[in-house]
Formats: C-alpha cells, structure tokens, sequence
C-alpha cells in the first residue's frame, strides 16, 4: 500500500490507517495536519473572501464581547 500524501510505500510501525480515507506514514500524516487551516470542523481554507471576512468581523465581536465581560467584573486594566 501507498502513502496518500508523498505516494511511497507504507510499511511497518511508521504507517497508520486514516479511517475512510486510507494508508498514510506518521510523520505525512503529522505534517499534513500542521499544514491544514482548520479550527475545529471549518475548514478556513475553503472559504470565500466575503466568507472570511464575515467569519473575521464574528470573531472580533465576540473578542470585544469577551473583553467588556472582564471589565465589567471590576477588575481595573493598567496600561
């Protein structure tokens, strides 16, 4: 059986099984995972532009939401 990310020879303690999908090394599996922009189930890389950017304007509201939540617990910020 064969790698499905560099297509070499899978053998030995070095392969693992990646279910419904097939063989691959460890290590192409690691650098495969490092590599994919995913959080969670999104897949980042297969959105639009505007997706993107309604995505980004989410995540800034919710940080800025966050941030209004811990002033409000009278902690004081010192810059």
């Amino acid at each position: 059986m064969r790698c499905m990310f560099c297509n070499k020879t899978v053998f030995g303690e070095s392969g693992m099984t990646i279910q419904n999908q097939g063989v691959a090394h460890q290590h192409c599996f690691q650098a495969h995972e490092a590599l994919r922009r995913t959080f969670q189930s999104l897949d980042v890389s297969a959105l639009s532009n505007d997706e993107l950017t309604q995505l980004k304007d989410i995540v800034l509201a919710e940080e800025n939401a966050h941030q209004r939540e811990h002033i409000d617990d009278g902690d004081i910020e010192l810059f």
